[in-house]
């Protein structure tokens, strides 16, 4: 078979056919199965997007009371579980701990979507009880309300349902993204036939790196610190005279804008009014103006995800575990859609070591 050589990171080569998600660098939208998913973000609940992003279209009333009993019921875990976290070192990285548990996590169904589903539901109260343990403190009950509800509560131990809806929105954003690394991961490893549990703890490892999802929490690092926007701007002028990245900025597909950035901003304007804290709200802007001067950089939903969290009360250790927790759900979609029209994921590689040495 003729082989093809593409560029390094498959950087603009389409692989495979989609029906879940796309997004368009020139126009800057993002659509979940023909949705805008800033319009699904403003107007739908977390459960009528999830519902919407696995099963292609969005749910009757019975359909959506169903799904969110579904996630309700199976948000739980196990007390051998909670041992097994009991016992991990407590340095460990919250998301470390979400891929452990995930991995041993025991599940109730036996049909794939629902085994997928289950995984998906317990991640809040995976990373909410696994930063509890790790502290030595007791776990949270539960509360009544939605998913966005129940996760803010686990997250801060607050019933707070006007911080929830500003979660929910961002959780929506953070849902699905066609085949971005962790993605791809999950769908090599559902390619070779292995189970949901083993494809969604590939899809955990992949998220953690800093290139991925584990760029937010760096964000605050450096935001937090800024007093004037003389500080913001000199800050940029500083990195770049180094040739260091900033976290936050660039993005392989969008070149202009990230319509779920700047969904975010308007998230973090109201928030900073809201918590009269409006100089965090300047400073962010003063940042991102002066990148893209510099260097035609925007920002990332990243970026501003990792600012509202933080005016939200969110510990900065749950930004990566709250980023996979939403995502679960496109892995579940992508997951279904990989079986479901299944060729094993098996590139080449072109050799460039040596040859014919002898001992």
């Amino acid at each position: 078979m003729e082989q093809i050589i593409v560029p390094k990171g498959l950087d603009g080569v389409i692989v495979d056919d989609s029906a879940i998600c796309t997004a368009d660098s020139e126009t800057g939208q993002l659509i979940y199965r023909g949705y805008s998913a800033t319009e699904l973000a403003e107007k739908a609940t977390f459960e009528q997007a999830a519902y919407l992003i696995v099963y292609g279209r969005m749910p009757s009333a019975e359909e959506l009371s169903g799904f969110s009993a579904f996630l309700k019921a199976n948000a739980n875990i196990s007390d051998n579980t909670k041992k097994i976290m009991a016992l991990m070192p407590k340095d460990t990285e919250l998301i470390d701990l979400m891929r452990s548990v995930v991995s041993l996590e025991p599940n109730n169904g036996t049909k794939t979507d629902s085994i997928l589903l289950e995984i998906a539901a317990k991640m809040p109260r995976i990373a909410g009880d696994g930063s509890r343990i790790l502290k030595g403190a007791e776990t949270l009950g539960e509360i009544e309300g939605g998913y966005a509800e129940r996760f803010y509560y686990l997250l801060t131990g607050k019933k707070d349902s006007t911080s929830a809806k500003y979660l929910e929105r961002l959780l929506i954003l953070y849902m699905e993204h066609e085949l971005n690394a962790s993605t791809f991961a999950l769908r090599v490893t559902a390619s070779t036939l292995a189970d949901p549990r083993a494809a969604m703890t590939t899809a955990l490892a992949t998220i953690k790196g800093p290139l991925h999802g584990g760029a937010n929490d760096q964000i605050l690092n450096y935001m937090v610190k800024m007093g004037t926007k003389g500080d913001a701007v000199k800050f940029v002028d500083d990195k770049l005279a180094r040739r260091e990245k900033i976290m936050g900025f660039g993005h392989r597909i969008y070149k202009k804008v990230d319509p779920r950035a700047q969904f975010m901003k308007g998230e973090l304007k109201s928030l900073s009014r809201m918590k009269h804290a409006e100089k965090i709200y300047e400073m962010a802007v003063t940042i991102e103006e002066t990148v893209w001067d510099r260097k035609k950089l925007p920002a990332n939903l990243d970026f501003y995800a990792a600012l509202c969290m933080y005016m939200l009360g969110i510990e900065h250790t749950f930004y990566t575990p709250i980023f996979a927790s939403s995502r679960a759900f496109g892995w579940s979609a992508h997951y279904m859609e990989q079986i479901t029209n299944n060729k094993l994921i098996r590139p080449d590689s072109k050799y460039v070591g040596y040859r014919g040495l002898r001992l």
